[in-house]
């Protein structure tokens, strides 16, 4: 995939970032995650919808991904909204890019059932 800086911080122009590829394997880190979850729960889902968005700022004199914003819909029958909230929050503690993020990246996850 084209990279380029000023698709970083300024327009795409039509290329990627290393931030929006990180978000992009975020959010199928995590997509992976939950539905494992809720399959455990034996609550498996009929659809997820699932996106990621990495925020890219200036901190001091460097560049840096400050947040991740992970946002979730979903169709899972026979859970509850309360049950939904804390597996979602599970996945987005526990999958493996959360991992590597944590302790330098400040990761939320917001989700919805439908």
């Amino acid at each position: 995939m084209a990279v380029s800086w000023s698709a970083r911080t300024e327009a795409s122009g039509g290329k990627t970032s290393p931030e929006e590829l990180l978000a992009a394997a975020h959010a199928a880190c995590f997509s992976m995650a939950f539905s494992a979850g809720l399959s455990r729960m034996q609550k498996p889902p009929e659809r997820l919808s699932v996106s990621a968005t990495a925020t890219f700022d200036k901190v001091g004199d460097a560049w840096k991904v400050t947040t991740m914003e992970l946002e979730v819909s979903g169709k899972v029958p026979g859970i509850s909204a309360s049950d939904f909230q804390q597996a979602a929050q599970a996945a987005g503690q526990g999958c493996p890019i959360s991992g590597a993020l944590k302790g330098n990246v400040q990761i939320s996850v917001h989700a919805r059932l439908e």
